[in-house]
């Protein structure tokens, strides 16, 4: 099926423009980086120190608990979501099934933190035309709360991902940020 994206002016959005733009990105900075610029006070939040010896460590360390945390950046809507399963594009964000399993194991005190900044707003397909809002924020929810989530959470399959054998996620479970368990912190 092909589709379009379009940003809040109307432009052609590729998936190539979403790595490179958003409130998130500060001069030569990650994204983690960024975040933690712009909410670690807030939050109290620093990078993870282990990150620097450990690629797949979890991003962030809360100063205030001494909890790992992890950044979900979130710039496209599911817009499908309402089709597929009910769900406002507004509101709708994706959780990796993999992430789930890992953090079940190894991290299950971690907290999850939603960066959410709408790049997309509008979806064009022969079929349909879809639009949400601008929105940015951050939401925060411990991995406990949201392992209880996602059990009841839809779960949606990457079709190019079927066959695929590089240990990529076949898929996400999807979520509804205006869920009580998800609180906005920023």
């Amino acid at each position: 099926m092909a589709y379009k994206l379009f940003d809040i002016s109307g432009n052609d959005v590729t998936h190539h423009d979403l790595q490179d733009k958003g409130v998130w990105c500060i001069d030569g900075a990650s994204k983690e980086e960024a975040y933690v610029q712009l909410y670690g006070t807030q939050l109290n939040l620093v990078i993870n120190p282990e990150k620097d010896t450990n690629p797949y460590a979890p991003d962030l360390l809360n100063t205030r608990n001494g909890k790992l945390g992890d950044l979900k950046t979130q710039n496209t809507p599911f817009f499908q979501s309402v089709s597929r399963f009910g769900l406002n594009s507004q509101h709708t964000v994706v959780f990796n099934g993999k992430d789930s399993e890992r953090y079940k194991s190894l991290y299950p005190e971690i907290e999850i933190y939603f960066a959410v900044d709408w790049q997309v707003i509008s979806f064009e397909s022969d079929k349909s035309k879809i639009s949400v809002n601008p929105m940015v924020g951050v939401w925060f929810i411990p991995f406990a709360e949201l392992y209880k989530v996602l059990k009841t959470a839809p779960f949606h399959t990457y079709q190019q991902r079927v066959g695929d054998n590089k240990g990529n996620a076949k898929g996400s479970f999807v979520l509804d940020l205006t869920n009580p368990a998800f609180k906005k912190v920023g």
